[in-house]
């Protein structure tokens, strides 16, 4: 599987081996940044768990973004309705 680039700094992403015990684990890190996921006793696992971190990257930067920008927009709404004489009753 293809790992993309970190979501955190736009990275190289590598797949790293380690023996734990007897149990052969797997990790992907940036590079750049060292983030990293935990280690994982299936390499398959790690690899779809580093891909997902992207996507939920970019899903929480829209909902931040829209979440900022609904009070802006209650606002400027009553402000434009109150210009236009509308009222709340």
């Amino acid at each position: 599987m293809k790992l993309d680039k970190c979501p955190c700094c736009l990275g190289e992403a590598e797949l790293a081996s380690m023996m734990v015990g007897d149990t052969e684990m797997w990790q992907v890190t940036c590079s750049s940044c060292g983030l990293s996921t935990e280690l994982d006793d299936d390499q398959a696992f790690s690899e779809e768990r580093w891909n997902l971190r992207l996507e939920r990257s970019k899903l929480k930067m829209w909902v931040t973004l829209l979440a900022s920008l609904l009070p802006f927009l209650a606002v400027a709404a009553f402000l434009g309705g109150s210009f236009m004489g509308l009222r709340i009753q």
